[in-house]
């Protein structure tokens, strides 16, 4: 790999990158096709021998004209197209003195020129070049003058060129008073877009103030509130604590119902001659074993019971030798319980 071959960067010069970047600002800005150039540029009323029409940033515009401009004969113009790769427009202008140089057939202090892009692609792009005699232009220059008798005081009116259909302006002439203009105008509207920019950014910035002096309201008042408000908050809590509690002992109610309360039921169902020998809960399941003068009548009293879902015998009912009584036993599954805690 050779060293001209590592500042390369897909087909680009690196070590051309800045003047290439140059030049892109100075195409944008400067150039005759620049967008900013036919908003800015001073209207030109150009002469010529087909007829009087304004130009504005090379675009042909129907408003009053300041600047006048001069359409040099097509037998006082050399014409030259160009094709020039992008890669070389960063050294546009030493590209085209060189095709100046090689195409003039004019003396160097004699020669003066102009160019206008014309299209381009994505490796290259097309321009055509005007080239005429400074002599030449002079003299005829003092013809129109002598025939028009223009004033001494008039400013010096531009030189253009039509080359193949193009209109060029030929450096040298009145142009600078042009280029003067455009460049206070864009220096003016520069201004103005930076102090636009700049007010935008101040009302930003103070939005932001006032937003960020409300917000330190805001939290402060939070902050009061919070205090004003822990009391209750913690009672809240509290109740909230008391509450859970609750449930869950209800729960455990639900799940393991107090057997006192089923005793004091079975001793209101059962009259004097039933007596339970054996009694046991488990969860909402009773078991009860005893004996009674009727032990089908004590299930049947049991099963219509609303406090209790099922009654069902295990074991059949037996009679307990000659005393008259019966034995039986008892499960009883509970419909529910209405025990609660109450907060």
């Amino acid at each position: 790999m050779n060293a001209q071959s590592q500042w390369m960067l897909f087909g680009i010069d690196m070590r051309h990158i800045g003047q290439q970047w140059l030049s892109a600002w100075r195409e944008f800005l400067f150039s005759t096709a620049s967008p900013l150039r036919r908003l800015l540029d001073e209207p030109v009323l150009l002469r010529g021998q087909q007829g009087d029409q304004t130009y504005q940033g090379g675009v042909a515009v129907d408003s009053p004209a300041s600047l006048e401009a001069l359409l040099l004969p097509e037998e006082l113009v050399l014409v030259r197209p160009l094709t020039i790769p992008l890669a070389a427009e960063a050294e546009l202008q030493a590209v085209l003195h060189h095709e100046v140089s090689a195409g003039s057939p004019f003396a160097p202090q004699d020669t003066v020129y102009g160019w206008a892009e014309t299209g381009r692609d994505a490796t290259h792009f097309s321009a055509v070049m005007a080239i005429a005699s400074r002599v030449a232009i002079q003299d005829w220059l003092r013809g129109q003058s002598s025939d028009d008798e223009v004033p001494g005081d008039e400013p010096t009116p531009e030189v253009w060129a039509d080359a193949q259909g193009t209109l060029v302006t030929l450096e040298g002439f009145g142009e600078a008073a042009r280029d003067e203009a455009y460049r206070k105008r864009l220096i003016r509207v520069a201004v103005m877009g930076l102090g636009i920019l700049l007010l935008i950014v101040l009302a930003a910035s103070l939005f932001a103030m006032h937003q960020g002096a409300r917000l330190s309201e805001l939290q402060q008042m939070q902050t009061r509130i919070a205090d004003r408000t822990r009391p209750a908050v913690a009672m809240r809590e509290t109740v909230a604590r008391a509450n859970t509690l609750i449930t869950a002992a209800n729960a455990e109610l639900r799940q393991f119902p107090n057997p006192h309360r089923e005793l004091v039921r079975l001793t209101d169902l059962l009259d004097d001659s039933v007596y339970v020998a054996h009694f046991s809960m488990r969860g909402d399941e009773l078991r009860i074993r005893g004996r009674a003068e009727d032990a089908a009548m004590v299930m049947q009293t049991l099963a219509e019971t609303p406090a209790f879902a099922t009654v069902t015998a295990p074991s059949a009912i037996t009679a307990v030798g000659n005393t008259g009584l019966e034995q039986f036993n008892l499960d009883i599954s509970l419909q529910g319980t209405d025990e609660e805690v109450t907060p």
